[in-house]
């Protein structure tokens, strides 16, 4: 029998006192007019019933439909399971909004106006998750237009609200030095990995020790499966030498040995109070990987030597050619020239002056 806490998304409860003092709970799966009971929890029908539902498909004709074909296609199946993840996430709203609709409905011009206040509306909490659920909605529209399943795709083209522009918050080695002088010895490492690599918060809490690989870090992008190779600077390789011997798998570790919560939840709090310590504003744990890109940039790394070690996309490699490239062999290859050229018996060229005094914009006062 499943437990609550194992129960699938979108089961609730009531509760009701029994003639006899005894409280009870009634479940439901969903909510407003497509609600349906469940019963008394824990009794033979409550998860006969929920099985049952959880099988049934979706009524043809509905947008509900569509979001039951998309989640079971080959092409979502394609997805990586941290993207899988978030996409249910977000389908869930969608559902939640558009899932009673018939397909007629959504195919209809009046239904851009219903998507962009949905936006809106989800907006005012988070304008980077209003922007993701409409992204998700496209795909997934997107998806059934190519399936013949749907004609217009009415949430394509949907601007975002949430415009951010990081260029300039750059790390200074001064702000470095600041962090460095309140932070544990753990989220010294982890900041410096960071700044070193150009890798995301989420791939250096997963990053496993096998993934130094001689002069080079060797790896992928948890978000996309992208494969980066990363030479491995003086700096990074004297604070890799730090590491005490443990036990654990990964790379980066707390003080004990054990990992950080995957979650980030345990690195967030301790990175947010040592820049607190440090008078630090302005400036986030996300801002090491644009810090990375702009002092390798600077250094005289080109656009793709870059690309190739953070993930992004290297301009022209969505032509025909790219179906024939191995793009791990080519970031392994050009990270090797790197090393060789930036770290070798040429020596490590070191940015000595501020980047930020490059900026015609002052740093933010307390920054």
């Amino acid at each position: 029998m499943k437990t609550r806490a194992t129960l699938p998304k979108g089961v609730w409860f009531t509760k009701k006192r029994l003639a006899s003092g005894e409280v009870v709970r009634y479940g439901y799966l969903g909510r407003g007019p497509g609600m349906e009971p469940l019963g008394r929890e824990g009794s033979p029908d409550f998860h006969a019933r929920l099985a049952d539902l959880l099988r049934r498909t979706p009524t043809e004709g509905k947008v509900a439909f569509l979001i039951w074909r998309y989640k079971s296609s080959a092409e979502f199946e394609k997805l990586r399971p941290l993207t899988q993840r978030d996409y249910r996430r977000q389908l869930d709203k969608v559902q939640e909004k558009f899932g009673r609709l018939s397909i007629a409905a959504m195919n209809a011009p009046l239904i851009s106006d219903h998507i962009y206040r949905w936006r809106d509306d989800m907006a005012k909490a988070s304008p980077r998750q209003a922007d993701y659920a409409i992204s998700v909605l496209a795909a997934m529209l997107t998806w059934c237009v190519r399936r013949g399943l749907i004609d217009h795709n009415r949430a394509a083209g949907v601007s975002d609200v949430y415009a951010a522009n990081r260029r300039e918050n750059v790390w200074t080695l001064e702000q470095e030095a600041a962090l460095h002088a309140k932070a544990s010895p753990p989220l010294r490492w982890f900041a410096t990995v960071a700044v070193e690599t150009g890798l995301s918060q989420q791939d250096l809490l997963v990053l496993p020790k096998g993934a130094v690989q001689g002069n080079l870090i060797v790896s992928r992008r948890l978000k996309n499966g992208t494969p980066v190779a990363i030479p491995i600077s003086h700096r990074l390789r004297a604070v890799i030498d730090e590491f005490p011997a443990t036990d654990s798998v990964l790379l980066l570790n707390k003080a004990d040995g054990t990992p950080w919560d995957l979650k980030g939840n345990g690195l967030r709090a301790a990175f947010r109070d040592s820049c607190a310590a440090a008078g630090i504003v302005g400036r986030t744990f996300h801002d090491l990987r644009g810090t990375f890109i702009t002092r390798r940039r600077a250094m005289g790394w080109t656009a793709e030597e870059t690309a190739l070690c953070s993930g992004h996309k290297v301009k022209g490699e969505e032509g025909a050619q790219s179906a024939y490239v191995d793009r791990l062999t080519v970031a392994i290859a050009s990270a090797d020239r790197l090393w060789a050229r930036y770290y070798g018996t040429q020596g490590e060229q070191v940015l000595q002056t501020d980047l930020q005094t490059k900026n015609k914009k002052a740093t933010p006062k307390g920054g």
